[in-house]
């Protein structure tokens, strides 16, 4: 059975699922659902950790990015991204670090603002690591809030954001 929990299991997604076409993405999460990625019902109260010093330079990108988004400064804010990185939303896919710096160059200009990202799990393993949580975000003087997933990959020694989604949750009326 495909697990998250599975160290090689999730070194396969963390791999192999930014190499994906986009036409096989969409059939791919399907069967991964199917096949027990989204089985369990409840959130896991004590995810698997393996605790080393990597973990808090894990967190360390993600205050990074708040506070290089914060700042205005789209060029530090692309740099926590692969070359090859993905930016995921219900609005782009952006691919590569300069596509990523333009859409949040663009975010920028329009008057967004992040309040907090709030990393709830960090797992890593070898040179791979993800990192979920929740977000919020003012943007054109509009709270909202939501999910994030962050996956890292460890290039030369530091951590950097090959993958990155967020999900905003349906905000109440």
């Amino acid at each position: 059975m495909f697990s998250l929990n599975n160290p090689v299991a999730l070194s396969f997604l963390l791999y192999y699922l930014p190499r994906m076409k986009r036409s096989f993405l969409l059939p791919f999460l399907i069967w991964a659902s199917l096949s027990g990625v989204a089985q369990q019902t409840s959130p896991n109260p004590n995810p698997p950790q393996t605790l080393t010093d990597d973990e808090p330079a894990i967190r360390q990108v993600s205050e990074d990015w708040v506070k290089f988004y914060n700042a205005g400064d789209t060029g530090k804010v692309a740099a926590l991204y692969t070359d090859d990185g993905y930016y995921l939303s219900a609005h782009i896919l952006a691919h590569g670090r300069q596509a990523i710096e333009a859409y949040w160059q663009r975010g920028i200009k329009a008057g967004g603002h992040i309040d907090f990202v709030k990393p709830l799990v960090v797992y890593h393993t070898g040179d791979l690591a993800y990192c979920a949580g929740t977000y919020q975000a003012t943007n054109a003087g509009v709270t909202v809030d939501g999910r994030i997933l962050i996956v890292l990959r460890k290039l030369n020694g530091k951590w950097l954001m090959a993958a990155h989604e967020t999900v905003v949750r349906d905000q109440p009326l």
